[in-house]
Order: C-alpha cells, then sequence, then structure tokens
C-alpha cells in the first residue's frame, strides 16, 4: 500500500470517530477524488458503521432490522466471504 493509500485509509478511519480537521478532510478529499481504491475502503468503511448501527441491540433486546434483514445481512457477509 502507498504512503499516501495509507494516510488516506486512516483519516478515513478517524472520520468516523471523530471530527477531522480542515487540513485532513482536505487531503483526505483530494486522495479520494484521485484513488478508486480509497474510495472503495471509504465507502466500505462507511457502510460498516451503518450496518453496526442498524444490528446494535436496543434497551428492549431487539436490533432495529427486522429477522428477514438479519437474514438477507448474514447470507450477504457469507456470500461474500467465500467470493
Amino acid at each position: 500500500m502507498k504512503q499516501a493509500c495509507h494516510y488516506a485509509s486512516r483519516l478515513a478511519s478517524d472520520s468516523l470517530d471523530r471530527p477531522l480537521s480542515l487540513w485532513e478532510r482536505i487531503r483526505l478529499k483530494l486522495h479520494l477524488s484521485m484513488c478508486g481504491n480509497c474510495q472503495n475502503c471509504d465507502n466500505n468503511l462507511k457502510l460498516m458503521r451503518q450496518i453496526n448501527e442498524l444490528m446494535r441491540i436496543n434497551d428492549y433486546g431487539h436490533s432495529r432490522l427486522s429477522e428477514q434483514q438479519l437474514k438477507y445481512l448474514h447470507q450477504a457477509l457469507d456470500a461474500d466471504k467465500t467470493a
């Protein structure tokens, strides 16, 4: 992995946990505009965060997803492992 890609993936990950500085946002956006692999990484990180939030169990012991949605998600993840 190129050093620029390593830094960009780190910023993409950090952006899920904290606000990036202006300079960090500029560097990340610039890199993402030129690097399809890092764009995919950024999109996958955001998707995993959304899935995690949806699967989180609430105070009543239920996730925000229906049983059918959970089943579909598990099947999709299992299919991705074998691909």
